[in-house]
């Protein structure tokens, strides 16, 4: 059996050393890389609560009109119809 020597307890030390050096570097990019995509994400979901936010109040505004127009118009359909049916009653005799 040979004795190890000086020289490879060199190669196994650096290559432990690269493994640990390795694994130290990967884990650092590896939280790097998940807290800049969970900012990403974050910022995603504050956009699209300011997108519904938006939408929300143009719902409401819409719903407002329709309102506005149930309210003016849709109450004098019935006069309106029987006025086209007068008219129309009229021109036939």
């Amino acid at each position: 059996m040979e004795q190890i020597g000086l020289k490879d307890l060199f190669y196994i030390g650096g290559i432990i050393l690269s493994a640990v050096i390795t694994f130290i570097s990967t884990r650092h990019k590896l939280k790097e890389h998940i807290r800049d995509k969970f900012d990403e994400s974050m910022k995603s979901i504050v956009d699209l609560k300011l997108e519904i936010e938006k939408l929300k109040s143009k719902d409401e505004l819409q719903q407002q009109i329709i309102d506005q127009f149930k309210n003016q118009v849709l109450d004098h359909l019935p006069k309106l119809f029987q006025l086209v049916d007068d008219k129309e009653y009229a021109k036939r005799k």
